[in-house]
């Protein structure tokens, strides 16, 4: 197993990148090799600061870099050498088996889509994340990758989210949810109505409508939505925590309250490591014929390490020969109709 590791990508490249690499490969539960993909003098020069060498570490040179700002389309036809567009082509090949990229989300989207191409019965790719909550996790989809869906995209996103959830969790079902603005059947917009209808024919466990509040609850498995509502989402949720946890400390650190702060220190440090997003690494790209992840630009080094431990789990089940060969199964008994077909504004 070779997972290729964008060297050049993110706002803390490539010191934090190249640190990942190093503790995963150091982590006893680490099975594959890496890749680390970039400007080889300056990862060599990063090494040579670390004294660190390993026979399952190699470099591939890249000597362009995709700027955080950059237009995915214009950097993937101008820039032919860039660290992103030389290590997803190490998957296309086959030289490497998953690729993971901290730096420009958009190009590590259209990148991949371009490169790698889509699975048969995929029109658009979703980018999934889970969500923790007391007894797991939840996987939330999409959260960026189509900012405005045809109901068609949602029902594939379903199908998907059912296929990587029992996979990633080893489950044998998955229930799965519309994103509304409540239960009953009446509410929701017309894509929302529209989706719900493919979802309920599908081969899939589905359970219909859910609210916001169930993406932090053991409800549903997998909540489907467009990209716009899911990274409205996801990013609310990472600030409410950061400010809630940051509030709460600095209330506990004044004088009055210090053996109250000892008593909770553990629980409230535990709470702390369940919502870090570095806990849960990169969000995998889900309908693309290769495994490509996307982490956080802010990544640390910690945040590494758990995307090539993710790209590890997600290379050993099987993802894309799965989601290839259940895609298929799953919607054989949809017809989609012309507004399936269609985005719907509201």
């Amino acid at each position: 197993m070779k997972i290729v590791v964008d060297s050049m990508g993110g706002d803390n490249a490539p010191f934090i990148n190249i640190e990942g690499a190093i503790q995963y490969l150091n982590d006893p539960k680490s099975v594959g090799d890496v890749i680390l993909v970039g400007q080889e003098d300056v990862i060599r020069q990063e090494l040579q600061s670390r004294s660190f060498t390993s026979p399952r570490l190699h470099i591939q040179h890249a000597s362009q870099v995709v700027g955080m700002d950059e237009s995915p389309t214009r950097s993937f036809k101008e820039k032919k050498d860039s660290s992103m567009r030389v290590g997803i082509g190490l998957v296309k090949s086959g030289a490497g088996d998953a690729f993971i990229s901290a730096g420009n989300t958009g190009a590590t989207m259209a990148y991949s889509l371009l490169t790698l191409g889509r699975i048969p019965g995929v029109d658009r790719p979703a980018v999934g994340a889970f969500m923790p909550h007391e007894d797991g996790a939840t996987l939330l989809l999409d959260v960026g990758a189509v900012a405005e869906a045809k109901p068609k995209n949602l029902l594939q996103f379903g199908i998907m989210g059912s296929i990587v959830y029992k996979k990633m969790t080893r489950s044998d079902s998955a229930r799965i949810a519309l994103m509304s603005i409540g239960e009953e059947a009446e509410k929701g917009t017309p894509l929302v109505k529209e989706a719900k209808r493919l979802l309920e024919a599908a081969d899939i466990d589905f359970h219909g409508y859910a609210e916001g509040r169930d993406v932090f609850n053991n409800k549903f498995d997998v909540i489907v939505t467009d990209g716009f509502t899911g990274n409205v989402s996801l990013k609310l949720a990472e600030s409410t925590f950061k400010t809630l946890f940051s509030m709460i400390k600095s209330r506990l650190d004044r004088p009055s309250r210090l053996i109250g702060a000892r008593l909770i220190k553990p629980v409230f440090t535990e709470l702390v490591n369940i919502f870090d997003p570095n806990n849960y690494g990169g969000s995998p790209l889900l309908g693309i014929k290769g495994i490509s992840l996307i982490a956080h630009g802010s990544s640390s080094e910690k945040a590494i390490k758990n995307s090539i431990f993710e790209a590890q789990r997600l290379v050993n089940s099987n993802l894309i020969d799965a989601i290839e060969q259940e895609i298929t199964t799953s919607l054989s008994s949809i017809i989609y109709t012309e507004m399936d077909e269609q985005i719907i504004h509201h």
